[in-house]
């Protein structure tokens, strides 16, 4: 029992030291992290719903999550192929373009969402 326990808390701990890495080495992270705060913040001046607030926080974690996605992909690509290559070019231009396309629609379902609460 004791060897499983010390199995999971090591995963929680490589996990966390994940997302510690993260936040404070790569400036994409720590930046959707700090907008993900303020939109929270934002939020908080709002009556919103259960649900609206569900959605809330699953886009800011969607939006989060896939930067960290983007910013593995990156590394594996750079550690791949140290030198350019076309095909390293576009397998980065398409992991930013997924955190793109994800940010637009939380920020177009944040409008949707505050527009109904201002209107």
């Amino acid at each position: 029992m004791k060897s499983f326990l010390k199995k999971y808390v090591r995963k929680f701990y490589y996990a966390f030291s994940g997302l510690f890495h993260g936040i404070t080495h790569d400036a994409s992270i720590a930046l959707q992290c700090i907008l993900g705060i303020i939109a929270l913040a934002v939020f908080a001046f709002f009556d919103l719903t259960v649900t609206e607030w569900i959605v809330v926080i699953i886009l800011i974690a969607l939006v989060i999550t896939l930067e960290f996605v983007n910013s593995a992909v990156e590394h594996v690509v750079d550690f791949i192929s140290p030198n350019y290559h076309p095909q390293a070019k576009i397998i980065k231009d398409y992991m930013a373009a997924a955190v793109l396309v994800v940010s637009i629609a939380a920020g177009v379902i944040a409008c949707i969402i505050l527009g109904g609460k201002l209107l």
